[in-house]
């Protein structure tokens, strides 16, 4: 990393650095492991003797024409030492950009005294990692006096339902001061929402963050969060919010609760949810037409353990590439009611769409949302022999690898001698142009066990 900090003052130094330097040091940025060291390095470059407007320029240079991800990374750094007000559009295109949102957040934090600002206004914008990046710079810093209105926006709006909120969630609690705003008698929906959605993301136990457990304030922000809302009626879309709360509480340890002063509220949570009038309001919207209520009615249904077939099967009708709706008919689906899904799924989904031969593709994407309802599907085939073999038969033909793969485990786990000859057909054919090793082994072993 010294060669790096001495070529960027060598390149500094001259007008118009040459270009064997800015090619070496081209070469020297690439190899660097910026997750690592890129921190240190920008440190080390705040403290180079050479001018601030031919460091800026070569920022600039970088940032702008960096042929290589750290390249750019490294102008960035630049940038945050050593640049002006010219920089914002910048720091604007690439703070939202997944690739390069860190390096930005952290040329920003060292740049100026308005970085608070630059980093809302960036953290308001962006979307997945770029959003769970800003929030982290803005919830990162030891100052106590971080502005009003970026505390207010971190209860009401940095959490958005995504499963990436549990990253920064805790962070963004004790900054925003989750239990003190909802110990305030009246509280706005959007308020409300936003506290909600926090401690859901809190209470997430597959989560990939911190838990409940971990904030301080977590009694007494559950505490307040049930007495507004059960002040007045209770939406499906609250009433989903306590459910899914209330999943951290259920199974835990009885010592777990007592060690962390969540005894008392777990009982509340789940008397609320446990009362007839709950139940009541989640079936009045399973009859919805709103998508937003019927959605948290089919979620809230499952937890109640409601009986949801017939409305989902109605459903499905007119929304057959709603993979909800078929992961909620088929999980855990009972052997007596298998065959009415699986003769759904082969009415409703495009087979012949899905047949439409390997690739290697993966599968992810908006692009491949029929093939993931077919996905859906499959993957819970191995459990019922004999259903579903027009969908198996068009997973083994699909153009992702996954399908292919599932369909022929699935038929691998059925009892020797289930497989019928149509399905026998369609593997050999299909194992002769299966491009996947594994997924061609998969298709042959089924075809060396005896058919019917």
């Amino acid at each position: 990393m010294p060669r790096i900090v001495a070529a960027v003052a060598r390149a500094a130094a001259a007008a118009e650095p040459e270009a064997a330097v800015l090619s070496a040091l081209d070469l020297m940025v690439r190899r660097l492991n910026w997750y690592d060291h890129g921190s240190a390095l920008a440190e080390s470059l705040r403290h180079l003797p050479a001018p601030r407007d031919r460091l800026h320029r070569l920022g600039r240079r970088y940032a702008m024409r960096g042929e290589h991800p750290n390249a750019v990374r490294l102008g960035l750094a630049l940038l945050g030492g050593f640049g002006s007000e010219r920089d914002e559009d910048l720091f604007r295109l690439f703070g939202t950009d997944p690739i390069f949102c860190r390096a930005t957040a952290e040329a920003l934090s060292r740049r100026h005294p308005a970085a608070e600002r630059a980093l809302f206004a960036l953290a308001r914008r962006s979307t997945g990692w770029s959003r769970v990046t800003m929030v982290e710079a803005l919830t990162g810093s030891p100052d106590p006096e971080i502005d009003p209105e970026i505390k207010d926006w971190l209860i009401r709006d940095a959490c958005t339902g995504d499963v990436l909120d549990s990253y920064f969630v805790l962070a963004a609690a004790r900054t925003g001061d989750l239990a003190g705003v909802l110990s305030r008698p009246t509280l706005d929906e959007q308020t409300l929402g936003g506290a909600g959605r926090m401690l859901v993301a809190l209470s997430d136990v597959d989560g990939p963050g911190a838990s409940l457990s971990s904030y301080e304030g977590a009694p007494r922000a559950l505490a307040h969060y049930l007495r507004h809302r059960t002040a007045g009626a209770t939406t499906v879309q609250a009433l989903l919010q306590l459910i899914s709360i209330n999943r951290c509480f259920e199974g835990a340890r009885a010592a777990w609760l007592d060690e962390h002063g969540l005894t008392e509220v777990a009982a509340r949570y789940a008397g609320v949810i446990g009362t007839p009038e709950s139940r009541r309001v989640v079936t009045e919207a399973l009859a919805s037409p709103d998508p937003s209520a019927f959605h948290a009615a089919i979620w809230s249904a499952r937890a109640l353990g409601l009986p949801l077939r017939e409305t989902l099967l109605h459903r499905v009708e007119t929304e057959p590439l709603n993979s909800t709706y078929w992961y909620l008919l088929i999980d855990d689906c009972p052997a007596d009611a298998i065959g009415q899904v699986v003769a759904a799924a082969e009415r409703l989904l495009p087979l012949a769409e899905l047949r439409s031969g390997p690739t290697l593709a993966t599968g992810v994407g908006g692009e491949y949302a029929v093939d993931q309802c077919l996905d859906l599907i499959v993957c819970r085939l191995p459990a019922h022999p004999g259903h579903g073999i027009p969908l198996l038969e068009a997973a083994l033909q699909n153009r992702t690898a996954r399908n292919r793969r599932m369909a022929a485990g699935a038929l691998a786990a059925w009892p020797p001698g289930s497989v019928p000859p149509s399905a026998r057909a369609v593997l050999r054919r299909a194992a002769a142009v299966e491009p996947v090793d594994d997924v061609r082994d998969r298709m042959l072993g089924v075809l060396a066990r005896p058919g019917p």
